[in-house]
């Protein structure tokens, strides 16, 4: 049965069903000969943008109905469809700023916060990583953090931070929008990884429900949806929405993927009609395993009993397990995780490893986790505890130059033994998360050279440098 409230969805499949002559974009023309026998329906409900359609760029048809029932379903004034992924809502949100504006950004913000201070100009002021001891990571963003850059920069055009971090903590927004409107500032909120809060009441609250004026969601996330799939939110108090559908054009393809908008369509009429029962279902999976998985020897595991400075809520979904005194790193572990029970992890890092779990895991995904954790905390090992020596996040950023103007400075590449107090011409980001270690524009301090090195040695993923063995990076010829 077609769902009745899913006007994308339903005017695909009408168009399939009356077998049209594809004379049209794409290329396969709705036959799969070409791929593997699995995708064949695949073929078929991708489309472009002929009659019945609508226009992504200018909808008043099927696409401007379910843009009206995604604000609906998220509370919004407005929403838009990102099929460029969070990444281009982040970005159309800087280019909405004016020109040079001052941006309060939280120094674990994700690697697109930079590529939208490139396109746009805009001048960060980063706030500190505030490192939580338990855990050795930056988990938010307090309100005396923001209350104080507020009142040491004029000038200020907006706040925008990200909330849920990665590991599924969540800020005060509520309290950080309080302080920022007194001034008459807006509240910008990644919340990429909170799409489905506001589904379930035990979840953190939403932001434009806390008071943001303009949200990001990484749909694909943690909802149904294929990946690439986000929706840009705008909220009562956003003010005119001119600038913003200005900027959300010129970033996004006039090639959009119907079966990603269809997804986004129908994981929204999924999500009222049925994500409540999912989630609580979730929840109640998520609080009995996290006190399991935290009984283990070696392992610990909070769940939603986390206690940091600045975290007022928990995505119970996020797994955080924390590895130093096991006598193998988080590295090992995910390894292994991998390697001989087939589970695949979100992430795994020198001392902890995050499990993302979804409202579709059953009770048996969830017990094959904890088996294996179980299996792995049962052999021996050297005795010696992996203690943490060294901070997650990297030190606080000496910035020389805007982000646009050491894009487009002349640069030149040197050994990276060679680099310490160097302007960065190149981003360093462990993936993932995605947060930056280094941005262009940065000093390479005696610091940042030890962070940067420290990378080197445990093996994580980068992105960014064009070397990504860090061997050599890319400075500023000054």
């Amino acid at each position: 049965m077609i769902p009745v409230m899913t006007p994308i969805y339903t005017a695909l499949t009408h168009y399939i069903s009356e077998n049209t002559l594809r004379l049209h974009m794409p290329g396969h023309v709705g036959i799969a000969e070409a791929w593997p026998s699995t995708w064949g329906k695949l073929a078929s409900f991708d489309v472009t943008e002929i009659p019945g359609m609508d226009d992504l760029h200018l909808p008043t048809d099927v696409i401007e109905q379910a843009r009206q029932l995604l604000a609906q379903a998220f509370g919004a004034q407005e929403s838009f469809f990102l099929v460029n992924g969070v990444t281009s809502g982040i970005q159309a949100l800087f280019l909405a700023l004016p020109a040079n504006a001052k941006v309060l950004i939280p120094r674990h913000a994700h690697r697109s916060f930079f590529a939208g201070m490139v396109l746009s100009g805009t001048n960060p002021v980063y706030l500190p990583a505030e490192i939580n001891e338990e855990t050795g990571l930056s988990l938010a963003t307090s309100v005396e953090a923001v209350e104080s850059a507020l009142q040491s920069n004029e000038a200020v055009a907006a706040v925008f931070l990200t909330s849920p971090t990665y590991y599924g903590t969540v800020s005060d927004i509520k309290g950080i929008a309080t302080a920022a409107h007194r001034r008459g500032i807006p509240v910008y909120v990644d919340e990429a990884h909170g799409s489905h809060c506001g589904f379930h009441p035990d979840y953190p609250m939403p932001a434009l429900q806390a008071g943001a004026d303009a949200v990001v969601h990484g749909l694909h996330k943690t909802l149904p949806v294929l990946n690439q799939g986000g929706a840009l939110h705008l909220g009562d108090s956003f003010g005119p929405v001119d600038q913003i559908t200005r900027a959300y054009s010129l970033l996004t393809t006039t090639s959009p993927s119907y079966p990603l908008l269809a997804s986004m369509d129908l994981a929204r009429h999924f999500m009222q009609q049925e994500g409540f029962d999912h989630l609580e279902k979730a929840c109640q999976l998520a609080d009995e395993y996290s006190e399991r998985i935290n009984q283990l020897p070696g392992l610990q595991c909070w769940g939603t009993k986390l206690s940091a400075p600045g975290v007022v809520a928990i995505d119970p979904l996020k797994i955080l397990v924390m590895t130093e005194a096991l006598p193998m790193t988080g590295l090992e572990v995910g390894r292994r995780l991998r390697q001989e029970y087939h589970i695949q992890l979100e992430i795994e890092a020198e001392h902890h490893i995050l499990a993302m779990m979804s409202m579709f895991h059953q009770r048996s995904d969830w017990e094959r986790f904890y088996r294996a954790l179980q299996s792995i905390t049962k052999e021996p090992g050297d005795g010696k505890a992996n203690r943490r020596i060294k901070p997650v996040v990297p030190p606080a950023p000496v910035v020389i130059k805007s982000p646009r103007e050491a894009f487009y400075s002349h640069n030149k590449r040197v050994a990276l033994t060679e680099a310490r107090n160097r302007v960065s011409a190149e981003m360093v980001a462990v993936y993932p998360p995605g947060i930056p270690s280094l941005l262009p524009g940065e000093m390479i301090t005696e610091e940042i050279w030890d962070y940067l090195n420290y990378i080197r040695q445990t093996g994580f993923q980068v992105q960014g440098p064009l070397d990504n063995r860090l061997e050599t990076i890319a400075v500023l010829d000054l």
